[in-house]
């Protein structure tokens, strides 16, 4: 059985328009405010060229999450006159309030996330691979929220794992995140430090970093249980498809790994030439055998690019026949 790790980029393939700046595109239209009061936080303003803004926080959100200036925001809050009757007897509810409602934007961000990957349209996609077939036996893990393994492709539900759910199902919401632990603890010791001192101002805004940093963590622990169908299966290959194999997620390959008692052949589609040894190197890294890694062309894997070809395929796909 193979099994195939899908990412962003096999959708981005198919012309899905579900890359980050995509999202900012929506935000644009749907509420400006908004999003010029989210970037604001990662001092991002309307005049910067759009390749800083990318450079800046879009190529990479959610590993960017994490990066808001927080010295900046410590040094405003403490100069702060909140004209309280006490002085700064009593502040850090008084911040800890004003700071926590300043800092709600990153819900915000998570419901326009979802609506906008709902306004993505993927009915009429047609396919670009010949491999993946819903005759055979294989299993999916899609790090998407989209549906276009089950759409484009016919594959049924119960092959596709979608790690961090899918939008068919209308309870879940989008798992948007950073994992960078080590702001977290670094907020806490500048907080333990304000203690010492009894700095109410800078506890207050410390506290109120700290949860906008725990907020916007994505904890992958909570999602790992999903992937222990695998050690039920017979895995003899698994093939990366359109994930950077960057940041956050690379514990889930680590576990992947493990799962299929690390005998696997691992294929990575690479679509860039100059990031394919660091794709490689991140499964290296991350506990796979290099003798066990194998490196394909995304122009090889993505084999249906004559329209023709692919509009008999997605006939064939929706008729049987």
């Amino acid at each position: 059985m193979k099994l195939y790790i899908i990412g962003n980029g096999f959708d981005i393939a198919h012309g899905l328009p579900t890359q980050y700046w995509d999202f900012r595109k929506y935000l644009e239209k749907v509420d400006y405010d908004f999003l010029c009061a989210f970037e604001m936080h990662y001092d991002i303003y309307p005049n910067m060229s759009d390749e800083a803004k990318k450079n800046l926080l879009w190529n990479e959100l959610e590993t960017n999450l994490a990066n808001i200036d927080e010295d900046i925001i410590i040094e405003n809050a403490i100069s702060i006159e909140m004209d309280l009757e006490s002085g700064d007897v009593g502040i850090e509810d008084t911040l800890y309030e004003y700071f926590t409602e300043e800092y709600q934007y990153i819900k915000k961000l998570a419901i326009y996330l979802k609506r906008w990957i709902r306004t993505i349209r993927i009915r009429d996609t047609l396919p670009k691979v010949s491999q993946i077939d819903k005759l055979k036996h294989n299993l999916y893990i899609n790090f998407n929220y989209t549906a276009t393994l089950e759409t484009v492709y016919g594959i049924s539900d119960s092959s596709v794992i979608h790690i961090h759910g899918s939008l068919r199902d209308y309870t879940v919401d989008p798992v948007l995140g950073h994992g960078n632990l080590e702001r977290i603890e670094a907020i806490e010791e500048k907080k333990k430090k304000a203690e010492e001192y009894f700095d109410e101002k800078q506890i207050s805004i410390c506290k109120v970093v700290r949860d906008y940093y725990r907020t916007t963590l994505k904890y992958i622990n909570r999602y790992m249980p999903d992937l222990y169908r695998i050690s039920r299966e017979d895995i003899s290959e698994i093939m990366v498809v359109g994930h950077s194999l960057a940041g956050i997620d690379m514990p889930y390959f680590s576990e992947i790994d493990a799962l299929s008692r690390k005998k696997a052949n691992w294929t990575i589609v690479w679509f860039d030439p100059n990031k394919k040894e660091v794709m490689k190197q991140s499964l290296i890294d991350a506990g796979i055998d290099a003798g066990r890694i194998i490196l394909q062309s995304a122009n090889e894997f993505y084999d249906l690019q004559d329209e023709e070809v692919a509009k008999r395929k997605a006939f064939e796909i929706k008729h049987g026949f």
